[in-house]
């Protein structure tokens, strides 16, 4: 389903005319060939799924929390993925003559037309879904509305936009979350809070994050937690320590927090994964709790 709203009549203060806003959703074939807006930005929020796009001859993928940026004259080319279909909502616009003269753009010539999902990718999937909502309903003084939605939207493009690493700055990213992935595993059985790690490593908490996963592909608190039960499954195969003491050894006070963890993680107990494990080394008797 693709749904495009355009606009009614507009006000004479807008700082931006807005063109068309719509929603693409619940189409796995979707595919839109190359093509380009000579006379209007367009932006593009992925809600769900994944998709491929080629920006001016180079192919990028996207997935949820994602934002694409296409300033005017920008080619363009765009495909869902077919076993996890695209949902976006997509607005484009103008600058009202005038306003921007000098610079006629949304993110910088040369800049990288995909800015990955971080800290403010929640609220700027709310501010579209409001707009896509003002342009469907239509009621009294919804473009008015939608003018004051789309300058919060550009307000946090720009704040996004500060979040996108460059090439030298992704190198840099990937050797700090190397240095945060050894500080892991040489000290996952003490007390680590995230806020206090990142405050260690003199970086936001939600940068730490981001950047942690974008090397890794899972969060430091799932890394860590991967980490001590990795090393709670060699204690329980190789020992005959007591399940409450291979909790506290790997970091846990409470043997029962540790149990549901470790059940949630390894998808069984840790008496049951004793059990089937162990008798190769200890003979059919397992090591009582």
């Amino acid at each position: 389903m693709n749904t495009r709203h355009e606009p009614g009549q507009l006000n004479e203060d807008q700082d931006c005319i807005i063109i068309y806003v719509g929603k693409l959703a619940d189409n796995p074939h979707w595919s839109f060939p190359t093509h380009k807006h000579d006379d209007l930005h367009e932006i593009i929020y992925v809600n769900e799924g994944k998709g491929s796009f080629t920006i001016d001859g180079v192919k990028h993928w996207a997935q949820k929390g994602d934002l694409l940026i296409y300033n005017k004259g920008t080619l363009h080319e765009e495909k869902s993925d077919p076993v996890f279909p695209l949902s976006t909502f997509y607005c484009g616009f103008r600058f009202k003559e005038g306003i921007r003269d000098h610079n006629d753009w949304v993110i910088p010539p040369g800049s990288e037309p995909i800015i990955r999902a971080n800290r403010y990718s929640d609220e700027l999937h709310s501010l579209m879904q409001s707009l896509f909502s003002e342009f469907s309903i239509r009621e009294d003084g919804y473009e008015s509305i939608s003018q004051y939605v789309l300058k919060a939207v550009l307000v946090i493009i720009d704040r996004m936009s500060r979040h996108q690493l460059t090439a030298g700055e992704i190198v840099r990213s990937n050797t700090l979350a190397e240095s945060i992935k050894d500080y892991l595993d040489t000290n996952y059985r003490q007390n680590i809070k995230l806020k206090e790690l990142a405050d260690q490593f003199h970086i936001d908490f939600y940068y730490l994050i981001h950047m942690y996963k974008n090397r890794y592909g899972t969060s430091p608190y799932h890394y860590l937690i991967q980490r001590r039960m990795g090393e709670a499954t060699r204690l329980l195969v190789s020992t005959k320590k007591k399940i409450w003491e291979i909790a506290k050894l790997v970091g846990y006070d409470n043997p029962n927090y540790f149990t549901i963890l470790f059940t949630k993680t390894v998808g069984e107990s840790p008496r049951s994964f004793r059990k089937r494990n162990q008798k190769d080394m200890f003979g059919d008797a397992a090591s009582s709790q």
